[in-house]
């Protein structure tokens, strides 16, 4: 028996524009951008304490913080992560000194493409990948 309760909320039609453009963005239903929404805002406060939520928002904080790739890059080491280019062109997540591949960015909700475009550079490669 699911523990899940439906809910219905009122909500101007200029939040419901940007709701429905995010979820796309993020490739998620606009009520799985809800759930994770809330449940990032909730989980400290809450104890509801997500591991992944808690990661999308260290991310994104510290990328927003950078001002270019070599900043995100040492940001992020000192969080113990670090960006790498795979063969296939995506851009993952990479724990940090031990290189173990964690997940994509994009499944993080972080688009590379909007990296590229904020740090005017694509993201450096070095070697093969």
């Amino acid at each position: 028996m699911s523990r899940d309760r439906a809910v219905t909320i009122r909500i101007p039609e200029a939040l419901l524009a940007a709701l429905i453009r995010a979820a796309r963005a993020e490739e998620v239903t606009a009520g799985e951008f809800i759930r994770l929404a809330l449940g990032e805002r909730l989980a400290d406060n809450a104890g509801l304490a997500d591991p992944v939520a808690q990661l999308r928002r260290a991310l994104r904080r510290e990328l927003a913080a950078a001002t270019d790739w070599v900043e995100a890059q040492r940001r992020l080491r000192a969080r113990g992560f670090v960006l790498r280019r795979q063969a296939a062109g995506e851009l993952w997540l990479h724990t940090w000194p031990l290189e173990r591949r964690l997940a994509p960015l994009a499944r993080l909700g972080v688009d590379p493409e909007d990296l590229t475009l904020r740090y005017r550079a694509p993201f450096p490669c070095h070697g093969p990948g």
